[in-house]
C-alpha cells in the first residue's frame, strides 16, 4: 500500500502534465482561476456552498495578516462545518501563530497544496503559467477527485496533532487580532480602538505575542510571524 508521500507526488506530477489552461482536460477537472486575486473571490462562493467539511492540507502556511481566508474560516466554523489542516512540523517555525489560528492543527507528510470540500470536491495546486502567476483547479469527479480524497485519507492517518491532548491555544483570539495590528505596523493606541480595550490590555497582548514568537522586540515578533526571522531558516 503506497504511503501518503508517495501518493501526494504522484498527484502532483499528474497535475504538472494535464493542468494547463487552454487545452483538454480529464473528465471531472476544471480550472478554477489564475492568479491569487482571481481565487480568492471563488473560494468565498465555495465556502458558501459547503455543508460538512473543509478539509485542506498546506505545506507552509504562512501568516498574512489581511489574508480573507480567516473570515471564511470562522464564517464555515460558526456554521458547525469540520475544519481541519494537515502541513508540516517546519510550518510552526516559519507560522508561530499557526496553532493559535488553528487549534486543531496536524502535522504529517504534506507535500502538495489541496482542499477538499464534502469529500465531493477537491481544489487543487496547478503548474504556473509562463507568466508565473499561480493556477488552481477544481476536481469534481473522476480519477483526480478521487485520487486527491485518497491522498488526504492517507495523510490524515500518518499525521498527529500539533499541540498535546488538552493543551490550548498559545494565544487567545484577541491576542491574535493585535499580532495582525502588529504586522500592519498599528501602534498599541490604534489596536486598542479598533478592538475596544485598553492600551494596557494591547501591551500585555504584544508581552505575550513576543513570548510565543521567541522575540525579543516587536519588529522581530514582525519578522518571525511573517516566517522571515532567524527561527524561519533554523
Amino acid at each position: 500500500m503506497a504511503n501518503a508521500h508517495r501518493l501526494a507526488l504522484a498527484l502532483a506530477g499528474r497535475m504538472n502534465e494535464v493542468a494547463h489552461p487552454g487545452q483538454a482536460l480529464p473528465p471531472g477537472l476544471a480550472l478554477l482561476g489564475i492568479g491569487h486575486a482571481a481565487v480568492a473571490p471563488m473560494k468565498a462562493e465555495l465556502e458558501r456552498r459547503t455543508r460538512a467539511s473543509v478539509w485542506s492540507l498546506q505545506p507552509h502556511p504562512r501568516f498574512d495578516p489581511e489574508d480573507t481566508s480567516y473570515a471564511l474560516d470562522e464564517r464555515s466554523r460558526s456554521r458547525g462545518v469540520d475544519l481541519r489542516l494537515i502541513t508540516t512540523r517546519r510550518s510552526l517555525r516559519l507560522n508561530p501563530l499557526l496553532t493559535s489560528l488553528s487549534t486543531g492543527v496536524h502535522l504529517g507528510p504534506v507535500v502538495t497544496w489541496m482542499i477538499v470540500i464534502d469529500r465531493r470536491a477537491v481544489i487543487l495546486d496547478g503548474p504556473v503559467t509562463r507568466e508565473g502567476d499561480p493556477t488552481a483547479w477544481i476536481a469534481t469527479g473522476g480519477v483526480f477527485l478521487e485520487d486527491a480524497v485518497e491522498v488526504w485519507d492517507r495523510t490524515w492517518d500518518e499525521s498527529t496533532p500539533a499541540l498535546a491532548d488538552g493543551a490550548g491555544p498559545p494565544l487567545l483570539p484577541r491576542q491574535v487580532d493585535v499580532a495582525r495590528g502588529i504586522c500592519l505596523g498599528r501602534t498599541d493606541a490604534a489596536i486598542a480602538r479598533q478592538l475596544g480595550v485598553s492600551e494596557r490590555t494591547v501591551a500585555r497582548d504584544v508581552a505575550a505575542i513576543l513570548d510565543v514568537t521567541g522575540a525579543g522586540s516587536r519588529a522581530e515578533a514582525v519578522l518571525n510571524m511573517l516566517g522571515r526571522g532567524r527561527r524561519s531558516t533554523t
